[in-house]
């Protein structure tokens, strides 16, 4: 046998490798309790690093000295070679040796059974166990989660709280509580939570707890109440078992401002514990983690957070929901959820068109930096690094990275789910962004947004049995909503024609400016010009600038497309001159807002789109196609696979109404065939925007091809 190298034996000798086995086995315990107790009392993340640097540091002291002295009966000594004659034959007596041996085996069995409890309380984030339970009834477009049997036990929705404050002014400071306690809630992956949008539009207390929780797929209500008077702050909650009406837990926190997150943490743990949910230890940290230490910069987010779910969103709202958080991080310029969230809203203002300067969009990156610099791997800071990256810079690959990185740490966050799913179809991953948004409607059943956005996805697939199923779910919800009627019209339009749409509009009872404008639009395919004309007209003088998905795509203002097909109604009705001024309107309207944008491409490319449907009704044919394939080119198909295709639809209606056979009939037969593109054969056969190229043979021809394997509607 190869005799062992002197150097090993004299560390055997030494009992050098068992003091450093002892040693980092201690550490790694005294490091997992550090992560434990220090984000309790509010330490800095930086403490827990110098922690772990420390005890790094310290290791080859500890093993310097282990091999320099020794441990005998008579103390410590200092240890000699091997070979000199001062050396002990037995540096450590067989009982001390035996005593070293059993603590390294203690700690050694304390480190197993700290491992084994924290793989036994982490829940596999991939499978979302408590989520997919209820999204498994919800597998198809149209299905409802809310069968008893699809109902995990660890699911809850929290009911809006009520305030009993003798303020009304700090009704918001309630809503804002809730909004915390779902937003903790919403860390736990072994929990499924509904989110506040859908369950906003319920009382406090309301008497049908059952019913609600039923249509909310859940088997837990937590329901509360906050009352604020000056900086004292007294919370109520309950946790009530909907299946049987069981309270089963409830508490009321009487505490100052101040304290006032440690509530909300502890409510989220409590319910985690009562309902048994599985928490890892980062949720952990993640549920007691103080956002800021200033009260009034806490109460600054709350108020912003409750304008967010404002239901007439508008300039004023955001311009207050901005100034709120403004406040929030001057007086704590260390609040990083704050900063957060005010990069998201800034770079959304951005987008919307709202505000698309340079410098708003500096605005949005100096926050954005601001937040990564404070907490770089808080989630909600993720997100909006995802927001900026979609909305600032429409890189959708790494908003999507970002945003599924998020959704990790916020398995329970329908936005998560839902932003992930509007990247998903501008990446062409269709199928996965019908799954998402499934996925956000089982956290958030109620909220029609997700609805509207799920039937659009599969209705730019042609799907229309399916997104009409959608899309009366959401008519359940909120009756006449403008989007969702649009939606409808073009499904019905595909399936059942001129007839079924008449029938359909027939039934709805509003005379709102969107529901005005889609009589018009079925009055302008039926060829009756005078009434689509007075239709439009109506519309146009009751309706504000919104955006529905009939203005082929929804990115034209509401206005002008009504005053696009206005004219349109006009012209084709024999009455020219008045066409004409009306498109002057448009052209004058375009030409200042394209003056005035400053680098936002889907804003630009929405008024060059504009502009050339009205140089094309006033015959100017050249100016019309430049601008229409200016469009075209600000966001290429190849670039953006939800966006891309409507600027293709509207460049071929300038080359239909420019008579340009050449140009429209190639782009008319791969838009049929593209996803995204709102052209279809039924549509070509009654909108009358195609009249200019309509005799033309090939364009006859294209008419015959249905690609939905004849599922569309004949011509009435």
């Amino acid at each position: 046998m190869t005799a062992e190298p002197k150097f090993l034996r004299e560390l055997r000798r030494r009992h050098v490798f068992r003091v450093a086995i002892a040693y980092a086995v201690t550490a790694w315990l005294l490091l997992q309790l550090a992560a434990i107790v220090l984000p309790t009392f509010g330490a800095p993340h930086w403490l827990l690093q110098a922690v772990i640097g420390f005890f790094v540091l310290l290791f080859p002291v500890v093993t310097l000295l282990a091999w320099a002295f020794e441990v005998t009966p008579e103390g410590v000594r200092r240890t000699e070679p091997a070979d000199s004659e001062e050396a002990r034959p037995v540096p450590v007596g067989r009982r001390m040796g035996h005593r070293l041996d059993f603590t390294i085996i203690a700690i050694l069995a304390i480190a197993v059974g700290v491992l084994a409890w924290r793989l036994s309380v982490r829940p596999n984030l991939t499978a979302q166990p408590a989520v997919a339970q209820g999204a498994a009834a919800a597998s198809s477009a149209g299905s409802t989660p809310t069968a008893t049997s699809a109902i995990p036990a660890k699911s809850i929705a929290v009911l809006p709280f009520q305030n009993l404050s003798t303020d009304q002014a700090n009704a918001y400071f309630a809503a804002g509580i809730q909004d915390e306690i779902l937003t903790g809630l919403t860390k736990i992956g072994d929990l499924k939570v509904i989110s506040r949008t859908s369950t906003q539009r319920y009382g406090s207390h309301p008497a049908n707890l059952a019913e609600i929780a039923h249509r909310l797929g859940v088997a837990n209500i937590l329901e509360g109440s906050v009352q604020k008077v000056g900086d004292h702050v007294r919370v109520n909650v309950q946790l009530i078992d909907a299946r049987s009406n069981n309270h089963i837990w409830a508490q009321t926190y009487d505490r100052k401002l101040g304290d006032v997150f440690a509530v909300e943490s502890e409510v989220a743990q409590k319910i985690a514990d009562s309902l048994q949910a599985r928490l890892t230890q980062a949720e952990r940290i993640a549920l007691i983690t103080r956002p800021t230490d200033n009260p009034a910069a806490y109460e600054a987010y709350l108020k912003a957070r409750t304008l967010l779910f404002g239901t007439a969103y508008d300039r004023a709202l955001n311009d207050r929901i901005l100034q709120s958080l403004q406040t929030a991080v001057a007086l704590d310029p260390r609040f990083a959820l704050a900063w957060a969230e005010l990069a998201s809203q800034e770079v959304w203002t951005y987008w919307s068109g709202l505000d698309s300067t340079p410098a708003r969009l500096a605005t949005a990156k100096a926050a954005l930096d601001r937040a990564m610099a404070l907490a770089p791997k808080l989630p909600q800071v993720e997100m909006a690094r995802g927001l900026y990256l979609y909305y600032g810079q429409r890189d959708f690959a790494a908003a999507l990275a970002a945003m599924r990185h998020a959704r990790r740490q916020l398995p329970g966050d329908a936005r998560v789910w839902f932003d992930s799913a509007l990247l998903e179809r501008r990446l062409g991953q269709w199928d996965a962004a019908v799954t998402d948004f499934e996925h956000a409607r089982v956290l958030s059943p109620n909220d029609v947004t997700t609805l509207i956005e799920l039937a659009t996805t599969v209705l730019v697939q042609r799907r229309f049995e399916q997104a009409l199923s959608v899309i009366d779910t959401g008519l359940a919800l909120r009756a006449d909503d403008p989007s969702l009627l649009s939606l409808k019209l073009i499904c019905v339009w595909n399936l059942n024609g001129l007839g079924g749409g008449e029938r359909m509009l027939a039934a709805v009872k509003s005379d709102s400016a969107p529901v005005l404008a889609l009589r018009g639009w079925q009055a302008l395919y039926r060829r009756d010009y005078p009434r689509a004309s007075t239709l439009f007209r109506r519309a146009i003088a009751s309706g504000g600038d919104m955006q529905t998905p009939l203005s082929f795509g929804g990115y034209i203002p509401t206005r002008v497309e009504w005053q696009l097909q206005l004219a349109l109604s006009e012209q084709r009705g024999g009455s020219q001159p008045v066409a004409a001024d009306v498109y002057h309107r448009v052209q004058a309207r375009a030409i200042a807002a394209l003056a005035a944008n400053s680098g936002n491409h889907n804003v630009e490319a929405a008024w060059h789109a504009a502009v050339g449907l009205a140089y094309a009704g006033l015959g100017q044919r050249n100016q019309a196609a430049v601008n229409g394939r200016r469009a075209v080119a600000l966001i290429p198909e190849s670039f953006d696979t939800l966006e891309g295709p409507v600027w293709q639809d509207y460049l071929v209606r300038i080359y239909a109404m420019n008579g340009d056979a050449a140009n429209a009939l190639p782009l008319i037969g791969h838009l049929l065939q593209t996803t995204g593109s709102l052209i279809t054969p039924v549509l070509l056969k009654l909108d009358p925007v195609w009249d200019p190229i309509r005799h033309d043979p090939r364009f006859q021809a294209l008419l015959k091809k249905d690609v939905d394997a004849g599922k569309g509607a004949a011509y009435e």
